[in-house]
């Protein structure tokens, strides 16, 4: 794990090298490697091309949410005991990153998203869920990449220093 750079997100780089472990430990989350296996089979290298974390969050609706939406995301009903749904659950991609000392071909973003993706939809089809989030920076860029794979969004959160979006995806 010493090898992975992210020059674009200090964050990403220090959850994996500093706080991925200690998480897995708790259950808190997963964490999945995508390694050279050219390298590891040539010199045993373990080299880091791109990783993904995968957590279980609840979604919280703003207040102005409508009932239709609320239902909508909920799958069952916009009001529970009588009052309107306030959250729901979802599956987290908490972290999705490719090395930045990589090309572009050895791993693309989709081809990780791709993998993150296909581990929730094992976990969906064993227990459930509709609904999968990630937060990202409030970046043009980062936000037209899952905007691309089906990824809508959801709700601005963080404050003034670190802007942040909420942006899901709808899995069933």
């Amino acid at each position: 794990m010493s090898s992975f750079l992210c020059t674009q997100d200090p964050d990403i780089e220090s959850f994996l090298k500093e706080r991925s472990v200690h998480f897995e430990k708790l259950s808190k989350s997963r964490t999945y490697l995508e390694i050279d296996e050219d390298a590891l089979a040539r010199d045993g290298t373990v080299a880091v091309l791109g990783y993904f974390s995968l957590a279980m969050q609840t979604l919280k609706f703003p207040e102005e949410y409508s009932g239709r939406r609320r239902k909508e995301l909920d799958g069952f009903a916009s009001k529970r005991g009588g009052k309107p749904v306030q959250d729901v659950p979802c599956f987290l991609i908490g972290q999705l990153a490719r090395c930045s000392s990589i090309e572009k071909g050895a791993l693309s973003g989709s081809e990780l998203l791709d993998d993150a993706l296909g581990y929730i939809a094992m976990a969906q089809e064993a227990v459930g869920g509709r609904i999968v989030l990630v937060e990202c920076r409030d970046d043009p860029k980062l936000i037209r990449f899952y905007e691309g794979n089906r990824f809508e969004e959801f709700m601005h959160i963080g404050d003034d220093d670190r802007p942040m979006i909420q942006m899901i995806r709808r899995i069933c």
